[in-house]
């Protein structure tokens, strides 16, 4: 799973979703296919994991449309996976 330290300090990113980190890992590996700039944000830990139960995924600011499309494919019912 990549983290925001993996970006490059030229690439802005944006949110792109969020989502269990099993599909956070498989929209990841389309991203990385697409070769577009990506990271997650694991869920919480702790005392305050009550807030937020989902991975949070962000991609690379200039490619968003298409890794939206990516993240819909993949989270799509029955899934591309």
């Amino acid at each position: 799973m990549k983290r925001i330290w993996d970006v490059p300090s030229d690439v802005r990113t944006v949110h792109l979703c969020a989502c269990s980190l099993e599909h956070a890992a498989e929209i990841g590996a389309a991203l990385d296919e697409a070769q577009i700039v990506w990271w997650v944000k694991p869920p919480s830990a702790g005392v305050l994991s009550f807030l937020q139960r989902e991975a949070q995924v962000f991609v690379d600011r200039a490619r968003i449309e298409e890794a939206t499309t990516i993240a819909r494919r993949v989270l799509a019912p029955g899934g591309a996976g």
